[in-house]
């Protein structure tokens, strides 16, 4: 039991870390709505922001919760009790994710509105391996039976992200850092694209390069530290 305390304990901690990180890079409204979740590892349990303004988050806002929406520790807000199915279907679909964010990122969700997915004209999503087109789930209430069902039409085992019709955006990885890089990676390529389509169309990136950007990656990642003289 000491352990687990301690286990959710560090995870409330790398919440607040990534609440910050998303404020810094403004891949999130004005309003600074978006809730983020955390999957506890080896249980149907999460750690969900029980506000719905992620500028200035604190641990005492990040209750433990069942994938049904029982709260286990903490308290959660009424309004926030809306996104629990939106987080845990994530899970549901797909047990690999240990962590889900959600925000207005405001050109991400410009593509949402727009009802168009974003497609991999940016070498950073190549790079990161999102270059499956991110699919845009169909418009549903939030909290509603539809905007759930919605979300797990459109998820496959790839899926790191999905546009959320008329809202926002949602991405996930297998932890909670993982899944800010993807929100961040999207709010470029969408800036990127919107800016791109005022002097001609996206570019996209062919599948043998985006599989040869990854490798490129890889391979000066596995080299390590370079150092003045010469070896890693």
């Amino acid at each position: 039991m000491t352990n687990r305390v301690a286990e959710v304990s560090q995870l409330r901690g790398q919440m607040l870390k990534a609440s910050q990180a998303i404020v810094r890079a403004g891949a999130i409204s004005r309003s600074g709505h978006g809730n983020m979740s955390i999957r506890v590892p080896g249980t149907d349990t999460m750690l969900l922001t029980s506000v719905s303004n992620l500028d200035g988050l604190t641990a005492d806002a990040l209750p433990l919760v069942s994938f049904d929406g029982k709260v286990l520790d903490g308290h959660l807000e009424a309004t926030s009790a809306e996104i629990v199915g939106m987080h845990g279907v994530v899970y549901e679909r797909n047990a690999q994710m240990g962590a889900v964010v959600h925000t207005h990122a405001p050109y991400a969700t410009s593509f949402a509105v727009a009802n168009q997915p974003i497609e991999c004209w940016y070498e950073g999503l190549a790079r990161f391996d999102l270059t499956e087109a991110i699919p845009v789930a169909k418009y549903g209430p939030r909290g509603s039976r539809e905007s759930i069902s919605n979300i797990a039409d459109v998820m496959t085992e790839r899926s790191r992200a999905v546009l959320l019709q008329n809202h926002g955006v949602l991405s996930f990885e297998c932890d909670i850092m993982g899944a800010v890089r993807v929100l961040i990676l999207l709010e470029e390529a969408a800036e990127l694209g919107i800016r791109a389509r005022t002097i001609g169309e996206p570019t996209l990136i062919p599948l043998d390069m985006a599989a040869y950007a990854r490798q490129r990656a890889a391979e000066f990642a596995a080299q390590g530290t370079m150092r003045a003289d010469g070896h890693g």
